[in-house]
């Protein structure tokens, strides 16, 4: 289970270099109000975990314990299909649990090991995670060192011939985008970490979503019609979104179509959409930027005149708004590459949804036309 391709060239990040929702009503969901977040959750520890799985295993087939997860996770039981028959898969994200649950239809149930509302990239696994692996029939990560954590943890505890699918693996290798720099890369010969998060661009999802169906195939071919067919619908949806989201992102005025943002999720959905991202404040590492660090992001945004920066709730920051108040642009707390909008058992809360949101809140604050989203589709509600 690689978690490189050194095969193949990749982009070198521009930033490393340079500083070594349609509702139930038909309509597409109101924006997100900004709101600065407060603070995180603090990642639990990994310690003891092989101990704690078969402590873990015993006590959940004794005493039917399980991790006692939100509505959102395992799915529901649906009309045909009892939850104890149902293929059990294991998805490493919540972003890309979402794409799993769409494809499997109800029709598999599907868990996320990082809990809906955990950082996706930081979340380190706790002991009651070892039964949604040691007990999954497939186990679907996205790759590319996302959370190393979490991959680390899957390999193991997850039974021998288990399925895993990598599926930032489908992505063309000289699409990657490095975030080593570029004497680092000289150094070495080749790339050892990248941007992970290719789901952010609507294209890049479709693949994920492709992939996602051969792996359903695979472990449930009596279903195999339903999975592909499902996937063929996403991607037709992502066809309407790719058109949309082009041109509500041509809509922002030349000059303020950049993007600065807390954490760099965005790399992907810039380069399709021709807003690059200029800057990022938080450090690869997942640090608090330095002092130096913050000081160079506010004289970027002066300089490159952003009227706009993004964060995210589940990258809480002091200094945002600090910035903020330094700089005069405005700070966005909600733009968001892994959490749903809405409530489990609503459209919104769906990859699309969450979307959607994305989209409206940058065209928005970088004064584009948001009215050119509003016919996009929602998905159906599973389960």
């Amino acid at each position: 289970m690689s978690q490189h391709d050194d095969q193949h060239p990749v982009t070198i990040d521009p930033l490393m270099d340079r500083q070594s929702r349609q509702s139930p009503s038909g309509n597409t969901p109101p924006p997100r109000p900004a709101r600065p977040r407060g603070g995180g959750r603090n990642p639990r520890s990994l310690a003891g975990l092989v101990v704690a799985l078969i402590v873990v295993v015993i006590g959940a087939v004794a005493l039917g314990l399980g991790r006692g997860d939100s509505p959102d996770q395992p799915d529901d039981p649906n009309a045909g299909t009892s939850l104890a028959t149902k293929k059990k898969v294991a998805v490493s994200d919540p972003a890309n649990t979402a794409l799993v649950r769409w494809v499997g239809g109800g029709l598999v149930d599907v868990v996320s090991i990082v809990p809906i509302g955990a950082n996706g990239h930081t979340y380190e696994p706790i002991p009651a995670d070892a039964m949604l692996v040691a007990t999954a029939d497939l186990y679907i990560e996205n790759g590319k060192g996302l959370n190393e954590a979490v991959s680390s943890f899957v390999r193991a505890n997850y039974r021998p011939g288990t399925p895993d699918v990598v599926l930032a693996d489908v992505i063309p290798g000289d699409e990657i985008i490095a975030t080593d720099s570029a004497e680092q890369i000289a150094a070495h010969g080749h790339a050892h970490s990248f941007n992970a998060h290719f789901w952010t661009d609507p294209v890049y999802a479709s693949l994920y979503v492709d992939r996602i169906a051969t792996a359903l195939e695979a472990i449930d071919p009596a279903n195999a019609t339903t999975y592909r067919n499902r996937a063929q619908e996403f991607t037709s949806r992502m066809n309407a979104y790719d058109a949309a989201f082009r041109s509500a992102i041509a809509s922002i005025p030349a000059q303020n179509r950049k993007l600065v943002v807390y954490h760099d999720s965005w790399s992907y959905f810039g380069r399709r959409y021709g807003i690059p991202v200029i800057g990022a404040i938080q450090p690869v590492s997942f640090s608090e930027p330095s002092a130096d660090e913050v000081r160079r992001m506010i004289n970027q945004i002066r300089n490159e005149a952003v009227p706009a920066f993004f964060g995210s709730e589940v990258f809480p920051s002091d200094v945002l708004e600090s910035i903020a108040s330094e700089t005069g642009a405005t700070y966005y707390s909600d733009l968001s590459d892994e959490e749903l909008p809405g409530v489990a058992g609503t459209p919104e809360h769906s990859y699309e949804g969450m979307m959607i949101e994305n989209v409206r809140l940058i065209t928005s604050a970088l004064g584009g036309d948001v009215s050119l989203l509003a016919s996009l589709p929602l998905p159906e509600v599973i389960g």
